[in-house]
């Protein structure tokens, strides 16, 4: 019995901002040490899968570096491989992925390779530990031509998720993918597909061939299959976040700080690429002699002189004395100096903020450009953001990469406001 795996990894992460404005939302940084396609990965390798194809799209150059040849991941050797499919160009094929569907059906080929008898098609960009081979297991038992993963979600969230409704015997009855009113179950797909792998690459022929279709899994393929093969779910009750906002990134990375929330990166044996550029080369975490640390993660190459509390940081990251940092994510080689506080903010990588600054402070002001993004009081800075001495910022506000003082309306940035580039100087937007 051979397995494939589908990992599906190209996606623009919109929700997430300026944090996916440069990466694929699954190659964001997560937990101090990882990247959220990390827990996809590890699920794969637990589950001895021995083949991988990822599907990359958007901006995929630090998805591709992290990845490399899924060494890390134990996707090597003669009868493992991990392979990055891009999307195909030529006179047939598109060369970008009209939909989920079809990112698997141009690379049947990889498939094909393999002649497996079961294809996992999976999610790149959410928190979770799932053991793949007790649903495999489950599949096979019930002889299933493709098995769902779904999980009971809040109601009031069915709108972000395909719904299931299952029978006595778990068969999907009905399959509704986001519906905006009147759910028909608050049992959410999780993205988690087993395929009997004849019947897929026939059901993908056959989508392809529909120039009316979206070339979707949740929107195409799942529903037409509910009419006409044996389609089951397989209900989880395991730990399994969606990301894909800046509160829930900023809520599940404060989830790793906490004993009962249920996740626990070091007893789900988490991998990731240790090996990446400048982070291989940090030596261990330093205290200053006024250094104080509270229910945060402090990992290689930090260096910290002030008070850090609930907060997370990454490798690389330095913190003067009398700095304050409260209820925040700081990412890789960003500098903090003295006398800063910061609370309820996500700092991309490389940033520099000068002493004296107040980062996340003052009243919650929805951001006026981007309401639906920022609206529950988190400041998220971009890579790069320089801020001189003495800047004062509010809470949700947003500051896109690379801006500098040059770029600042003045010392004191209130709270709602977005922050960019001038226009001359913009690039690399999404």
């Amino acid at each position: 019995m051979t397995t494939v795996a589908m990992l599906l990894a190209g996606g623009q992460g919109s929700r997430l901002s300026i944090l996916s404005q440069r990466r694929a939302k699954p190659a964001v940084p997560f937990g101090g040490a990882y990247r959220i396609i990390d827990f996809t990965l590890s699920n794969a390798m637990h589950a001895g899968i021995p083949y991988i194809g990822i599907c990359t799209q958007y901006k995929p150059a630090s998805l591709m570096d992290h990845i490399g040849s899924g060494e890390w991941w134990g996707f090597t050797g003669r009868s493992r491989m991990c392979r990055i499919l891009p999307p195909y160009t030529g006179e047939i094929d598109s060369d970008w992925y009209a939909g989920t569907a079809d990112a698997v059906w141009q690379n049947r080929q990889f498939i094909n390779r393999f002649q497996p008898d079961l294809v996992v098609v999976l999610s790149g960009d959410h928190i979770y530990k799932m053991n793949y081979q007790k649903m495999i297991d489950l599949h096979r038992a019930r002889k299933a031509d493709v098995t769902l993963a779904v999980q009971q979600v809040p109601w009031e969230e069915t709108s972000r998720f395909g719904v299931v409704q299952l029978d006595e015997d778990s068969r999907v009855k009905r399959f509704q993918e986001k519906p905006k009113q009147d759910p028909i179950s608050n049992l959410g797909s999780l993205g988690v597909y087993v395929f009997d792998a004849e019947v897929l690459l026939r059901r993908l022929a056959e989508d392809a061939a529909d120039p009316g279709s979206n070339h979707d899994f949740g929107k195409n393929i799942i529903p037409a299959m509910i009419a006409q093969d044996k389609v089951y779910g397989y209900e989880f009750d395991g730990y399994w976040r969606d990301v894909g906002t800046i509160s829930s990134l900023m809520d599940t990375n404060m989830e790793t700080l906490d004993p009962a929330s249920g996740l626990d990166l070091a007893a789900w044996q988490l991998r990731t690429n240790y090996f990446e550029p400048n982070a291989r080369n940090e030596v261990p975490a330093m205290m200053g002699p006024a250094a104080s640390v509270s229910n945060s993660h402090v990992p290689r190459g930090c260096v910290v002189h002030g008070h850090v509390e609930n907060s997370i940081l990454f490798p690389g990251v330095r913190v003067g004395k009398g700095a304050e940092i409260r209820n925040s994510i700081i990412m890789n080689n960003t500098f903090i100096a003295e006398n800063v506080t910061i609370e309820n903010t996500i700092i991309d990588k490389a940033c520099l903020i000068d002493r004296g600054s107040q980062i996340g402070i003052g009243p919650i002001v929805v951001n006026h450009e981007h309401p639906t993004i920022l609206d529950t009081g988190i400041t998220v800075m971009g890579k790069g953001v320089k801020l001189p001495p003495g800047t004062k910022v509010g809470r949700n506000v947003l500051i896109f990469p690379d801006v500098g003082p040059t770029d600042l309306p003045g010392s004191e940035i209130a709270g709602g406001q977005t922050i960019n580039l001038k226009p001359e100087f913009r690039h690399n937007e999404a």
